[in-house]
């Protein structure tokens, strides 16, 4: 694994969106990790819409169902509404390797202002 700790500090300029909608407003604002805005292309080798800084998915193929496309399959063949988690997982590190080796990729988003609240078992827990 890539460590975090030494990848680029440069974050997106606005918070991490909660909806697709509001990641696809605030898609054309958002930076790769020199600060540049981000440019978006349709990929022929993946068929799909993705940033240029982006690895295309092709180069992140699949651990669990083996897939390059641009959607994970099922066991019946048919395409996954999402990737399987062991395909995100190397499509992140494949991005931080990039990132590492001094190639820009797409800006993290701003580390949350404070951290959750921690839910506590008993109310005397409170300070």
């Amino acid at each position: 694994m890539t460590d975090l700790a030494n990848l680029g500090t440069r974050r997106q300029p606005m918070p991490r969106p909660a909806t697709l909608d509001e990641y696809l407003r605030i898609r054309p604002q958002m930076i790769d990790t020199t600060g540049a805005p981000l440019v978006l292309t349709s990929c022929e080798s993946c068929k799909r819409q993705h940033f240029t800084v982006e690895p295309c998915a092709a180069e992140a193929p699949c651990p669990r169902c083996g897939s390059a496309a641009g959607r994970c399959r099922r066991p019946s063949g048919h395409a996954a509404a999402s990737w399987h988690a062991e395909r995100a997982a190397a499509f992140e590190e494949l991005c931080n390797t990039r990132e590492a080796a001094g190639l820009p990729q797409v800006a993290r988003w701003p580390e949350p202002t404070q951290p959750p609240a921690a839910p506590t078992l008993f109310e005397w827990d409170q300070p």
